[in-house]
């Protein structure tokens, strides 16, 4: 090709039509190539690059047929695609080595230059535009390909992948290492040039697919930084950067790599610099708009600060800023790079004074976020501090008040934020730089010991030379001579006070820090009752590591845990029960403990333990036993213990051995049969209180109410009949013991396993009468009339434990004829059906077709089960407690005791009575009602108020056994709700919430009785009641329909009850009425209830509740149609003032057809403010609208206006389990608060200004004076919600 003539530049084209216009000193294409002769064309060309001459103009010649293939690459074949991109890659390479060896030997002239610098470019603009056309084609196909296969796809039959990117990518990178600023003159690269290199790449990381190939994006990187170091592409580099990241979320980790790339492979740092800096320039606004992009600028910054920490501490400031912004994402950013900062840069000993000021400065933002107002930047400050924690980066003196700070997240409403406060506190306690033994005492004792030594140390101490001069006296120089000369032995004892000083500041520390932890688990254990599983969980992770440092303040919190067994949730229990062998069973120290260690640790468990946690420890030990982490090693171990007792074996020891093997028998009920020759000799042969354990292990054997027909019952006879009887009887004089709880648990054990507990029963209650009441004459029962005196200690004590096993028997007469003697009725008869049913089987066809049809329904077993629980009915009735019964004969004594205090005035005597006569009315309905009205007046006149408790508990299970015979009674047990005893109070909350929720009692009037006790001075009475109301309101429509009760209760000046407690009431209950057509009927009652009210104080306080009610249309329109319920009432300022409420938040939530409905209201609403006064006015009607609005009255919404109250939506309790909603709404959410509480105190103002003239004349308006001053304190209020606070932190 002759290229003498060649005078034309290549250009590279904005668009690619542009090369087919003709200008002059530019190269255009003549005519595009026709698809059938492109092949011809390039075979031409491949022929010609083959030839690798050395001035192979091939482009110069050929560049039309490859323009062609481009702007025809949809149309032509898949051959011709596939040659095109082959010769522009062995041109391309040819090209690349020609220019090499060119710049190295030769001095180019200008036209070779100008030749190569077109060859060049119009080479580059092929291979660009050709990946390009790939890339753009490969986007239109989809194609599914497994995760196995390589990252090569078919693009419509053209191999185009990783190999061929990769490929053209090497080629554009070998070329760039040239120095190819020779080819221009003067020698700088054009910026479209590098322009055309720079998008190429960019393009092909807008691919994901791209992405996924480590390699290619390599090659991609190479060149991006060449482009940059070489040919000044930054700032083109950076903004293309930027666009892209707001685009793509894959990309912020590719351009990090990038990153990292050019500052290590080429030190070029200045596109780090510059892409960071444009990030911190970007509008705060903006990052709130657009969240995605603002995650992928957040996830760029955090990769970049991971490996490039020192070119991001240079930029940290320009990044801060942010943290005053309202993108939270952003700030967590921002939060995260500064702790990366400070545990991988500023965490060295050895920095300067002015890192140490940075270190110090970024701590404290650090802190200054822990109270953020977003939720999850409080989450992610918290989680950074516990990193730093982890990498001992925090210096000791900062850590207490940073403790301090995270302490008070614990009780953060955000369950996160809880969370992650926790699983702070309990890194910190594990990375802690003092102790792994955490004993307050110990080290109160060592610090007060060393500071004794160290006061001994300075009393002989000479005077430190200059230590006590005042910077004034350093001044004027030294003119005297030194006070003390530092002999050797000065200067010795000067170090030694310098250690010993270290000693007591360490020890002072320390104890500082446990004090803290003290005050730390007490928080925790709070945690233990949230609703939160996470809570729970760090809590119980918490209070275990702490336990093993050795914090004696724990025990309080693992014992609490214990309920937990008891959860719901799999992943609670599980983790409890992980805690306990962590802690008992097999400890973190690697060496599992021996038997008599886990033994020990178990028994240990049960010291100073409640019921409930005895309750819970068992439950637990049955899963223990259930995955084998107790093995029957253990057991015998516990067995050993009381075999091998001594007389200094404590008996503590002995009843939580005999707890545990209860425990264990509730799992493995063969542990009582098999050692039951043991306990009866060594469980009965020591003190009450273990023969009472005794006596609960034995009842495992057959527990009550399971039924276990394969156990064979005790003979009257049987050994520990015998042995139970002589120790209740040989100890029933021993006023030391407790007496009345072993009896208790004998007779249970009596009724459990004795074949006759009743003969067995009625044998002891003879001799214990003997020795109570010795008989001088006649029948021995012939005395129970007698009337004895308790002057006599003894005789008492005899009473007292006599009517205490009376009350026993008969409630476990009870169980056994309802349990077990009901069983074995109904297992007999099942035996003898089955065996009658063969029977029957030979003479079906001799049956008549009643009986078969009887027989076919089940009629004939249904009777009998019927029978035999009719028998055990009647046998309550009337054999036990009434007619000729054993226990009948103690009713006459228990009445009279019970009726007599003044002749039984010891308070023991008449508790005993009283459980006992009730515990009889729990046997036979007719006994019950007999003695009703006994019962209520001792539980209202009775002076103890532990007798008013046990009464009120037994009320409870005679209202679940006899709920008819107690209906009329159920306004005397609300009474006690008002009992001036807290606990009698606390007892009737527990009770009436289980009778209610079980629905024993229903649900009437006299549930305003518990609705005042969500105002009672007690905080755990509140609690109970809120959780009877909570519980309550899962029952479909139950506050619902107690709600005007409630109200029409509480609203009666009658009661006592203040407008504030009432308010108080009704805002929590009205929380729970969430449904549309609920709100509408109760609005609808309320109005009518106008029409009833006798007072003001009622008018008030049911306006009031219309303004707790969430409106919508239909609970609207019921408002506007029952006007002529309360227009007579409008005229008193605290009704209009909330309807004025109403009307306000019913505008932001109405629809638009029904707004000029809702001005008509409120037209008339002002309408009767204005006459409420006027004798003859009448209820605006839509007649009267008319005239109303030419009347030409100021309208109430300019009253209104400057009010910022929120619409009312359904209101969630404020607690830590709620989970807050963490949008970016908080700030419009605080400034509405803050306006409403502007606009009730201008509304409070406003009501006690117009009060005077209102009460004068009351159809006048207010004067505008009044009017003028409420309109400029509303506008103020107006104008302060207006306002933006920008450039402060966003603190709660």
């Amino acid at each position: 090709m002759d290229t003498s003539g060649i005078t034309w530049r290549f250009a590279f084209p904005v668009n690619r039509d542009d090369l087919l216009i003709s200008e002059t000193g530019r190269y255009h294409v003549d005519k595009l190539v026709s698809i059938h002769r492109m092949n011809c064309s390039l075979d031409d060309v491949h022929a010609l690059v083959k030839r690798r001459g050395r001035h192979t103009w091939w482009i110069l010649e050929h560049f039309d047929t490859f323009f062609s293939v481009i702007m025809k690459f949809k149309d032509v074949d898949n051959g011709v695609k596939e040659m095109a991109w082959r010769c522009a890659m062995l041109g391309l390479e040819q090209h690349t080595e020609t220019l090499g060896r060119t710049f190295t030997t030769e001095r180019l002239d200008p036209h070779t230059k100008l030749l190569h610098l077109n060859m060049l470019q119009m080479g580059v603009y092929v291979v660009v535009e050709l990946f390009q056309c790939f890339e753009d084609e490969t986007k239109k196909v989809n194609i599914v390909t497994t995760k196995k296969s390589k990252a090569k796809k078919a693009t419509g039959g053209v191999e185009w992948g990783s190999d061929e990117k990769q490929e053209g990518l090497n080629a554009l990178r070998q070329l760039l290492d040239l120095n190819l600023a020779l080819l221009w003159d003067p020698p700088v690269v054009t910026e479209d040039f590098v322009e055309q290199l720079g998008g190429c790449c960019f393009k092909l990381l807008e691919n994901p697919d791209t992405v996924k190939c480590k390699k290619t994006c390599e090659y991609i990187y190479h060149i991006l930084a060449l482009l940059v170091k070489r040919y000044n592409y930054c700032l083109g580099a950076s903004l293309k950067i930027m666009q892209l990241l707001q685009q793509h979320a894959h990309l912020p980790g590719p351009f990090s790599d990038l990153m990292l790339v050019c500052v290590r492979d080429y030190d070029v740092k200045s596109l780090t610099t510059q892409v960071v800096r444009e990030i911190a320039q970007v509008d705060p606004g903006e990052l709130v708009r657009d969240t995605s992009a603002t995650r992928n600028y957040c996830t760029f910054l955090v990769e970049v600060s991971s490996h490039s920490n020192t070119i991001m501490l240079l930029l940290i400031s320009s990044l801060l800023p942010h943290l005053d912004g309202d993108a939270y994402t952003m700030r967590n950013c921002v939060l995260g790079i500064m702790g990366d900062l400070i545990s991988k840069v500023l965490n060295d000993e050895g920095i300067d004074e002015k890192m140490r000021e940075t270190r110090s400065a970024l701590f404290d933002r650090l802190e200054l976020h822990i109270h953020d107002q977003n939720a999850f930047v409080r989450s992610k400050a918290i989680q950074i501090w516990t990193k730093l924690i982890q990498n001992r980066c925090v210096p000791i003196p900062r850590q207490h008040q940073l403790v301090e700070l995270v302490v008070g997240a614990i009780q953060d409403k955000s369950s996160n934020v809880r969370k992650n406060a926790l699983v702070f506190i309990t890194s910190y306690l594990a990375c802690n730089p003092f102790s792994d033994k955490l004993s307050l005492e110990n080290l109160q004792g060592k610090l007060k010991e060393e500071r004794e030594k160290l006061e001994k140390l300075k009393e002989g101490l000479p005077a430190i030379p200059g230590g006590d001069k005042t910077a004034e006296e350093e001044e004027e120089g030294e003119t005297g001579a030194m006070e003390v000369e530092l002999t050797p032995e000065v200067a010795q004892k000067l170090e030694e006070v310098q250690k010993q000083d270290l000693i007591v500041q360490y020890l002072g520390d320390c104890t500082r820090f446990t004090e803290q932890m003290h005050r730390v688990i007490l928080l925790v254990s709070q945690l233990l009752a949230s609703k939160s599983s996470s809570d729970v969980l760090e809590s119980i992770d918490f209070l275990v590591s702490a336990h093993e440092f050795g914090l004696k303040s724990a025990v309080h919190g693992i014992r609490k845990m214990l309920v937990l067994v008891f959860n719901s949730d799999p992943q609670v229990k599980e983790a409890v029960m992980k805690a306990y062998i962590r802690l008992y069973i097999q400890p973190d120290s690697g060496k599992r403990p021996g038997p008599e260690a886990v033994a020990r640790s178990l028994m240990a468990m049960t010291y100073g333990s409640t019921t409930g946690e005895i309750m819970s420890l068992e439950e637990l030990v049955k899963l223990l036993l259930e995955k084998e982490h107790i093995s029957p090693r253990v057991i015998k171990v516990l067995l050993d213990l009381l075999v091998d007792r001594t007389p200094e074996t404590p008996v503590y020891e002995l009843n939580s051995a005999l707890i545990i093997l209860s425990m264990v028998a509730s799992f493995d009920a063969s542990l009582v049969t098999q050692n039951l020759s043991l306990l009866i000799s060594v469980g009965f042969d020591s003190t009450l209180s273990v023969a009472r354990y005794t006596c609960k292990l034995l009842q495992k054997a057959a527990p009550i109410g399971k039924k276990n027909n394969d156990f064979e019952r005790f003979e009257d006879h049987h050994k520990l009949m015998g042995t139970i009887m002589d120790k209740l009887v040989m100890e029933f004089d021993n006023p030391k013991v407790d007496w009345v709880g072993f009896a208790d648990e004998a007779i249970k054990t009596i009724y459990n396993l004795s074949e006759q507990p009743d003969s067995t029963c009625t044998k002891l209650l003879n001799q214990l009468l003997l020795k109570t009441f010795p008989p001088k004459r006649g029948d021995l029962l012939d005395n129970v009339d007698s009337k004895p005196g308790t002057d006599n200690a003894l005789i008492g004590l005899h009473l007292h434990r006599l009517l205490s096993v009376v009350g026993q028997v008969a409630t476990c007469t009870l169980v056994y004829l309802d349990t077990s003697v009901l069983n074995e009725l109904k297992y007999r008869s099942g035996v003898r059906e089955s065996m009658e049913e063969r029977k029957r089987d030979k003479k079906i066809l001799n049956k008549s077709t009643v009986d078969a049809a009887e027989e076919e329904l089940g009629l004939q077993g249904a009777s009998a089960d019927d029978l035999e629980t009719e028998m055990i009915r009647n046998v309550t009735e009337t054999e036990i407690v009434t007619g000729q019964g054993f226990l009948a004969k103690f009713a006459p004594l228990l009445r009279h005791i019970c009726s007599s205090p003044q002749l039984f005035p010891c308070p023991r005597i008449q508790n005993a009575a009283i459980i006992s006569l009730c515990k009889f009315m729990c046997v036979s309905s007719k006994f019950c009602e007999e003695h009703l009205q006994l019962v209520f007046t001792l539980l209202e006149k009775n002076g103890n108020e532990g007798t008013r408790c046990n009464i009120t508990i037994i009320l409870h299970d005679l209202v679940m056994r006899f709920p008819n015979l107690l209906v009329n009674w159920t306004a005397r047990i609300y009474a006690r709700l008002r009992d001036p005893s807290v606990t009698v109070r606390s007892t009737t909350v527990r009770i009436l919430t289980n009778l209610i929720l079980n629905d024993m009692i229903k649900v009437k009037g006299q549930i305003s009785e518990l609705a005042i006790c969500l105002e009672d001075l007690d905080p755990k009475i509140r609690s109970l009641t809120q959780l009877f109301f909570t519980e309550l309101s899962r029952k479909t429509n139950a506050i619902y329909n107690v709600m005007p009760d409630i109200i029409s209760h509480l609203s009666d000046p009658d009661t006592g009850r203040s407008p504030d407690e009432f308010q108080t009431i009704m805002k929590y209950l009205f929380d729970f009425i969430d449904k549309d057509k609920q709100a509408e009927s109760i609005v609808e009652k309320l109005c009518h209830r106008f029409r009833a009210a006798r007072s003001e104080r009622q008018w008030h306080d049911l306006s009031f509740c219309l303004t707790l009610i969430h409106y919508q249309d239909k609970a609207l329109k019921k408002l506007m149609d029952n006007i002529s319920c309360y227009y007579d009432k409008l005229s008193d300022s605290n009704v209009y003032e909330n309807f004025l409420i109403i009307l306000e938040r019913a505008q932001k939530n109405i629809k638009i057809e029904i707004k000029e409905v809702l001005d008509d209201f409120e037209m008339k609403i002002h309408y009767c403010h204005k006459k409420g006064g006027d004798e003859d006015m009448e209820a605006p009607t839509d007649a009267l609208l008319t005239q109303i609005k030419n009347m030409n009255l100021k309208p109430p919404t300019q009253v209104r206006q400057g009010k910022a109250k929120p619409n009312r939506s359904k209101k969630k309790k404020k607690t830590w389990d709620s989970e807050e909603s963490d949008g970016e709404s908080n700030e419009e959410e605080a400034e509405t608060v803050a306006i409403r509480s502007t606009s009730r105190v201008v509304r409070q103002s406003t009501r006690v200004t117009k009060r005077p003239a209102a009460s004068e004349d009351s159809s006048q308006p207010s004067d505008d004076s009044d009017d003028d001053e409420f309109e400029e304190l509303l506008s103020k209020a107006t104008k302060k919600q207006n306002t933006k606070t920008r450039g402060k932190v966003r603190l709660r």
